[in-house]
């Protein structure tokens, strides 16, 4: 029996040179299998290959995205601390004009409901493989959700100051809330101590502000003098009638600049720092009465001092 051979013939270009190769149809279907399986082997092995190349570049590059994320989340945690602390001033200082003007505080619980909470939670999983990065991307949203409450809260807070300032802003200007010596140092408050020259502890009826001799004292208030002159151991003192119920009283002045039935604004300039009367060293003695009762002049203080130099600064003009 013939065998069955098969023959391939290679002709060039110009048909000047032709070659046959014979071979069986047994060899070439052996060749043939062989060439394919190398071919699938190698073609796997290079697909493989590639397809880890992919992967390791794409866990490179998710490494490198989650670290940035982190990082971004880190700033945005530091932002929203550095926000969180500049709106708690804001609601110290709410609290304070509240006060100041005789409008109830806003207390922690009044803040705590009118900012509320919230039961809704930002799912990021499905987009962020990380976990821990997912986690701290809600914590931050959920931080965000209740500073942009707490904001809406103030400027409401703040809104209803405005009106109530523009209802009271006569007596607003009689209320005695300018520190009378602007850059003195408070070194005795409000309430009992062991006197200076009795060394006996007794109420203190008001503050002291230690300033050089001859230092400004100012007007805490709109009002009408009502006392300038040598006052016993209050030494050079001036009272001031602030109306709506407010006096304040200035002792210890080296020098007195104004007189008796005198109308005077907040920031006015009234005296001179001194040590007249019973004192040992220069110091301005502050009292503020209200209806005929002594009261503590830091609950009626703007506690800002550039608030206190801008008063000042704008009475001179």
């Amino acid at each position: 029996m013939a065998k069955e051979e098969s023959t391939i013939i290679f002709v060039s270009k110009d048909k000047s040179y032709i070659k046959e190769y014979k071979i069986s149809r047994n060899k070439f279907l052996l060749y043939s299998i062989i060439f394919l399986v190398v071919f699938m082997v190698g073609g796997n092995y290079s697909l493989d290959w590639l397809l880890e190349f992919r992967y390791d570049s794409k866990v490179e590059f998710l490494e490198k995205n989650n670290q940035f994320l982190k990082s971004q989340l880190g700033d945005m945690g530091d932002k929203i601390e550095l926000i969180n602390g500049q709106l708690t001033i804001i609601e110290d200082r709410d609290d304070e004009i509240r006060m100041i003007m005789g409008i109830k505080e806003l207390g922690d619980d009044v803040r705590d409901v009118g900012i509320g909470g919230t039961n809704f939670e930002y799912k990021f999983a499905d987009q962020i493989v990380n976990p821990d990065v997912a986690d701290d991307l809600n914590k931050q949203m959920l931080l965000i959700d209740k500073l942009e409450r707490e904001v809406k809260l103030e400027l409401q807070s703040f809104g209803d100051l405005i009106n109530t300032y523009h209802a009271k802003e006569d007596s607003i200007r009689h209320m005695p809330a300018l520190h009378p010596v602007v850059d003195g140092r408070i070194t005795s408050d409000f309430g009992m101590r062991l006197h200076p020259i009795f060394k006996r502890y007794r109420k203190h009826p008001g503050i002291d502000f230690a300033a050089k001799a001859g230092s400004p004292i100012y007007a805490a208030a709109d009002g009408i003098i009502k006392l300038a002159k040598y006052n016993g151991g209050y030494g050079n003192c001036v009272i001031i009638d602030h109306l709506y119920g407010f006096e304040s009283r200035y002792g210890h002045m080296q020098k007195i600049l104004v007189r008796r039935g005198q109308r005077v604004e907040r920031g006015d300039k009234i005296g001179l720092v001194g040590k007249t009367g019973i004192a040992t060293a220069p110091h301005l003695h502050f009292e503020v009465h209200y209806k005929g009762k002594e009261v503590n002049p830091r609950h009626y203080f703007f506690d800002d001092p550039s608030l206190n130099r801008l008063v000042v600064e704008e009475n001179r003009r």
